[in-house]
């Protein structure tokens, strides 16, 4: 690797761990005018940085918002990156995911970090927003092909929402295609996960984001072995 080339990777990973967008689009430029391989640029750059980032976070040496101010820098570097990757070039996703807020219920803090968090670790997130009924989960899915569907409820009387996606997926044949993941402020736990038919649930996004790869992971290996 040539001295230029590794000092440009360098800052790239460096903006992102000290959430700089300036120092970010900086160093993306110096990429782009100095020919370093954009897809490279994502992967041994930014991703590097937002790895440091999330270690830090799970250590408990920065709080969440400074996680999700790193993930956003990372998310604005990656897509201009990305213009110049041709489109069967790009780095495959870890994985896609659905992710929105149960009907009734209109926060969306918790899901905006989830996007945030999975999109910089190399997921593919297609956040459907608040007060969303069962049918556009399962419809987004259908619709983009997602591994993950991921359930947010804040409140304690919107959870029902959850099991009624688990039922929805498994009447309609659907529950064995996709991961179904549940979480929230309001979760109760273990109990209500088996309740509602989910694979797993997490209250913390490190948590959520180490099970949706072992996830991800598990639903690979078995496809292989078919």
């Amino acid at each position: 690797m040539s001295a230029n080339k590794e000092s440009i990777l360098k800052k790239l990973a460096d903006a992102v761990i000290n959430f700089d967008e300036a120092a970010a689009m900086a160093a993306v430029n110096e990429a782009i005018s100095g020919q370093v391989d954009p897809v490279e640029a994502i992967t041994r750059g930014l991703t590097a940085g937002i790895k440091e980032v999330g270690d830090k976070f799970g250590r408990g040496e920065i709080p969440l918002p400074f996680l999700m101010l790193a993930a956003q820098v990372m998310e604005k570097a990656m897509n201009e990156l990305l213009k110049y990757v041709p489109e069967d070039k790009r780095p495959e996703p870890l994985g896609v995911m659905v992710l929105g807020t149960v009907e009734g219920d209109i926060h969306n803090l918790g899901t905006n970090i989830v996007t945030a968090v999975f999109t910089a670790a190399g997921f593919k997130v297609y956040n459907i927003g608040v007060d969303q009924p069962v049918e556009n989960f399962i419809k987004k899915a259908e619709e983009v092909n997602a591994d993950i569907i991921g359930a947010s409820a804040l409140m304690s009387n919107t959870l029902q929402q959850q099991k009624f996606l688990g039922e929805a997926l498994k009447k309609r044949g659907l529950r064995d295609k996709y991961i179904y993941m549940v979480g929230g402020g309001a979760f109760p736990g273990e109990e209500w996960c088996r309740e509602c038919g989910a694979d797993d649930y997490a209250t913390d996004v490190m948590i959520a984001l180490e099970k949706a790869k072992n996830l991800i992971a598990e639903r690979k290996k078995r496809k292989a072995k078919k």
